[in-house]
């Protein structure tokens, strides 16, 4: 059954190919310009030295991931159909050349893969790598190509030390889809110094733009961080879950309703995760933003425009 309140990714999937599928995460050992000194060494402010991945454990190859990473799904969720994620850092971060054999050796010659996503930054893209993904399309799979927007404020994104601009978040999004590639936006609600009409000029931005998909984030205060380290001084606050909830519907009430909302809040380790706690249990977080849906009376796009 449909999600009346917003376009879920897991309804999405289900209605596309008929049947449960999965994201498996893959860590293919690429580093991110934001670490490597191209533009900075530290990273993001609220990313971990494990980048987006946060994981814990020892580091395995692309082969075993694929292996583990169907066995828990199929155990857990009884699906047999799976899109491969290559999320840790920034899975553009090379040449096409070594891309091509890096996304080969995963989605080639595996009917079990339907799709392949691939989160990346907004400036690590150009057009023979787009051609190079956009060819993936013709072998049969769906396609799907992420970049971490963050925040459409400029202030904000030199704050939090990104690297880039929304305009250049922009640019890139009207580049790939001139590939016909699908393109999911990643969000981050409570970010440091943004109040509500911050993030709800993020959703406009967004709203005016060709996107497919948003993945919703709240801020996870995680060591290892500038964050944290903000966090400490009491310079940033955490979200309540239900300052989360109202921000989140406040966000997707703007939101094109076509968009599919592919995340809506965020998980990190538990190891590493500092605040807020209550991210730990995400089945009780989206609860709490459907029943703030509710309490509306409100749904996805209602105040698009």
């Amino acid at each position: 059954m449909r999600n009346p309140y917003y376009r879920a990714f897991s309804s999405y999937l289900r209605e596309r190919f008929g049947e449960k599928v999965y994201r498996i995460s893959l860590d293919a050992g690429f580093t991110c310009p934001n670490r490597d000194g191209t533009l900075g060494q530290n990273g993001c402010a609220y990313c971990s030295p494990p980048g987006s991945w946060n994981k814990t454990e020892e580091t395995q190859t692309l082969i075993d991931q694929v292996r583990r990473g169907k066995e828990i799904v199929r155990r857990r969720y009884k699906a047999h159909k799976f899109i491969a994620y290559f999320q840790a850092y920034t899975n553009t971060y090379s040449s096409a050349g070594n891309l091509k054999k890096i996304y080969d050796s995963v989605v080639l010659g595996d009917s079990d893969f339907v799709g392949l996503a691939i989160g990346t930054r907004p400036d690590c893209i150009d057009k023979d790598k787009l051609e190079l993904i956009s060819s993936y399309r013709e072998k049969g799979l769906e396609v799907w190509i992420e970049y971490g927007l963050q925040s459409a404020n400029n202030s904000t994104l030199a704050l939090i030390n990104r690297g880039h601009c929304a305009e250049d978040f922009s640019k890139a999004v009207y580049k790939t889809k001139k590939y016909n590639i699908l393109i999911g936006a990643h969000v981050i609600l409570g970010l440091p110094c943004e109040k509500r009409n911050d993030m709800i000029r993020t959703a406009q931005f967004l709203a005016g733009l060709p996107v497919d998909g948003v993945k919703i984030h709240n801020l996870n205060i995680v060591k290892n961080t500038k964050v944290a380290d903000m966090y400490y001084k009491g310079e940033i606050k955490p979200l309540s879950l239900q300052e989360f909830a109202q921000l989140a519907v406040d966000f997707l009430e703007y939101t094109n309703p076509d968009v599919i909302v592919e995340r809506i809040v965020a998980e990190s380790n538990p190891l590493s995760l500092i605040e807020p706690k209550w991210s730990l249990n995400k089945q009780a977080a989206i609860s709490e933003v459907i029943e703030e849906f509710k309490r509306r009376n409100s749904y996805q796009g209602k105040l698009y425009h």
